[in-house]
């Protein structure tokens, strides 16, 4: 997965010290419903907007064309947003031109759309984190410019977000298997009655790791990790371990089991650690 971060964004977090770009980041929350997204074209009825907003990447949105398209979300809150993410889209194989625009002021102004993060062609197909700075939008939109593809293709997604991230109090350094690289495989080994190979077959792949967060501050946890800790226990989401050094290092992803909180040190920091699985692509 991809982290496409804004040319101007500016990173500040009133409850965490010494935050920057590297600080990980959760993208859990998701202002995107079936009532307030739409497209501008939608191939049948079996592919509706309306399919972004479900968390299954087996739906999925799909344009009637390869023309330009935009898939709008008009959001009902005053509260800042910073992040839009796409899980099994076709932007990379597909060679579109992908940017978010946003809009803070009635739609009828004669040019109310903003870019908030630029023109991009995704290097693959993998889910992808567009970040761009807190704001308050009274709508915002992902711009999907006209396959360039040998063979043209119409864009397509499976799951989008919307909303303000969860960036982590303390920043990871050693010890972690970022999440591309943490495949896992369901494999059928075959092998001759005297023991020579005879080749194997995948029957089934996914990725995993596990993020340990150690020194949290009892507060943090409880005002900030605590919320998503209950939300993830149902929904997916996207996370980045180290999004400003490694952007492609990251992944749309769900929890395996529940995470268990305990306290470290006698002053009251706290230790959890998150075992999750995701996406192959």
């Amino acid at each position: 997965m991809t982290v496409v971060i804004s040319s101007s964004l500016v990173i500040a977090d009133a409850a965490i010290d010494n935050v920057n770009e590297n600080n990980p980041i959760i993208g859990y929350q998701n202002l995107v419903t079936d009532t307030n997204v739409s497209a501008s074209t939608e191939a049948d009825a079996s592919h509706p907007a309306t399919n972004v907003a479900n968390v299954s990447t087996f739906l999925r949105w799909e344009a009637a064309g390869a023309t330009e398209q935009f898939v709008t979300v008009l959001l009902d809150t005053a509260d800042d947003i910073d992040y839009l993410a796409v899980a099994r889209h076709n932007f990379g194989s597909g060679v579109m031109i992908v940017s978010v625009e946003g809009l803070t002021d009635n739609i009828s102004s004669p040019t109310p759309w903003f870019e908030l993060v630029g023109e991009t062609i995704l290097a693959d197909d993998s889910a992808v984190i567009f970040r761009f700075t807190p704001q308050p939008l009274l709508s915002i939109r992902l711009r999907i410019q006209a396959s360039a593809a040998a063979v043209p293709v119409a864009p397509f997604i499976g799951v989008m977000y919307v909303g303000k991230l969860l960036i982590l109090q303390r920043r990871i350094y050693v010890g972690h298997t970022p999440i591309i690289y943490g495949r896992q495989q369901t494999l059928a080994n075959n092998m001759s009655i005297s023991g020579e190979f005879l080749g194997r077959i995948v029957l089934g792949e996914k990725i995993g790791t596990s993020i340990e967060m150690k020194n949290l501050t009892p507060g943090w946890y409880r005002t900030y990790f605590e919320p998503f800790a209950l939300a993830a226990r149902e929904i997916p989401f996207f996370f980045g371990w180290r999004p400003g050094t490694y952007p492609y290092e990251s992944g749309f992803v769900w929890l395996t089991d529940d995470p268990k909180p305990s306290n470290q040190l006698p002053n009251g920091m706290m230790q959890v650690t998150l075992n999750i699985a995701g996406i192959s692509t």
